[in-house]
């Protein structure tokens, strides 16, 4: 797996829930840290310096942040995948998003129409209180993590994968075809290196 440290990694705070403390923690310094347009608000309220807002800035109109605020005028994706393009062209190719729980329905798939719709060579893990989410794309080769024995997972397809392999795990899959359905849902790890590959954009969830 590529490490984020041999990149230029941003972390991208959302206007989702409030993230536990353990889970903010747990991903150590947050620097540089982007507010999702309101997601500023959150990370402020927290205490964390925000080094610049982006999005259509209308979660955060009546707002005093001390950031650099960056409208992004673009109606045809979400603030997300706004924020992602624009940081993305600066030289950013890993992104850390927390503040993504909760919310609509609508609010939550538009996150992972955010992992399907990011170019394929960014890095994207998306950090919930209870699982973290890792993005998987052709252009990762193989994916691999070293995970403990029996520690739950789930992959989904989410684009249609006419070869997908996952090695390491209870249930494996061997250039097997998947779409978008329950297949993945809860496997277990073996033990080790956990390895995925596929000709799609996959979603790899590690429950905590």
């Amino acid at each position: 797996m590529l490490k984020g440290s041999e990149k230029l990694r941003a972390f991208l705070w959302c206007n989702g829930d409030i993230p536990t403390s353990e889970m903010i923690n747990s991903l150590g310094d947050l620097t540089p840290l982007f507010g999702v347009d309101g997601g500023t608000k959150k990370a402020e309220s927290y205490g964390f310096l925000v080094e610049e807002t982006l999005g259509d800035l209308d979660s955060i109109k009546e707002y005093e942040s001390k950031s650099e605020m960056n409208k992004l005028n673009d109606d045809s994706c979400s603030d997300l995948t706004k924020t992602i393009l624009e940081l993305s062209k600066r030289g950013y190719t890993v992104f850390d998003i927390l503040g993504i729980d909760g919310g609509s329905p609508g609010h939550i798939l538009g996150i992972w129409g955010t992992m399907v719709e990011s170019p394929l060579q960014l890095e994207i893990r998306l950090h919930h209180n209870n699982a973290t989410s890792y993005r998987i794309t052709p252009k990762n080769n193989e994916f691999q993590i070293n995970l403990e024995k029996n520690q739950l997972f789930s992959v989904y397809a989410l684009t249609g994968c006419g070869k997908i392999s996952v090695k390491g795990a209870q249930w494996e899959l061997d250039n097997d075809l998947l779409n978008l359905s329950t297949r993945g849902l809860h496997n277990r790890a073996n033990g080790g290196i956990l390895s995925i590959k596929g000709d799609g954009i996959i979603a790899l969830i590690i429950e905590h």
